[in-house]
C-alpha cells in the first residue's frame, strides 16, 4: 500500500507541477498577444501622424567678391521660398547648404535658419572678423504654410562650382 501512496503522491505532485507551467504559459502568452495588439496600434498611430515635407524653390548663385564693387568676397546667394506641404510641424527648419571648389575640396558645410541673413563659413569668420560663430535662430513651420521668403547670403573662402541646398527639420522642438 506504501508504494500506491507514493505512485499516487507524486502523481499529483507531477500534476500540479504540470498544471502551475501551463498556467503560466497561458499567462504569458495573454501578455504576448496584448503586447503585440498594443504595437499594432501604436504602429497604426506612427502610420497615421502628420509629419511635415519642406520643398523649396531657390535661385541659387555663386557671386565673385569681385564682381561686385561694394563686396569684395566671394558668397552663395541664394532667393526664392519654402513651404511645408505636410500636415504636421516642421521645428528648427533651415537650409543644409554644402558646396565645393573645383577640385572637390569641401568650401562650405553648414546648417541656416530660413531667413533673410548673412551668414560665413568659420575659416572666412576667423580670419576677417575674428570670430568663431554668428548666432542664429531657428525656425517654426507650420503645416500646410506656404511661401517662407528667404535670402541667404554665405560668404566663403574660394569659388565654389558644385553645391545642394536642401530643406532639413525635424518633428519635435
Amino acid at each position: 500500500m506504501g508504494k500506491i501512496r507514493i505512485a499516487i503522491t507524486a502523481l499529483i505532485i507531477a500534476m500540479l507541477f504540470v498544471s502551475a507551467i501551463v498556467e503560466t504559459a497561458f499567462y504569458y502568452n495573454n501578455k504576448i498577444s496584448n503586447l503585440n495588439s498594443q504595437i499594432s496600434k501604436l504602429n497604426d498611430i506612427i502610420a497615421n501622424f502628420p509629419t511635415a515635407h519642406l520643398v523649396d524653390s531657390l535661385g541659387i548663385t555663386e557671386k565673385l567678391g569681385n564682381e561686385s564693387g561694394s563686396i569684395p568676397y566671394n558668397y552663395l546667394y541664394m532667393i526664392g521660398s519654402v513651404t511645408n506641404t505636410g500636415k504636421g510641424t516642421a521645428y528648427n527648419a533651415g537650409l543644409l547648404v554644402v558646396a565645393y571648389n573645383s577640385t572637390g575640396t569641401l568650401e562650405i558645410n553648414m546648417t541656416v535658419p530660413l531667413c533673410i541673413g548673412l551668414f560665413a563659413t568659420n575659416a572666412y569668420i576667423l580670419k576677417n572678423f575674428g570670430g568663431n560663430s554668428w548666432a542664429t535662430r531657428t525656425l517654426v513651420l507650420y503645416g500646410e504654410q506656404t511661401d517662407t521668403y528667404i535670402v541667404i547670403t554665405i560668404y566663403h573662402e574660394g569659388i565654389v562650382s558644385n553645391w545642394t541646398v536642401k530643406p532639413v527639420w525635424t518633428n519635435s522642438p
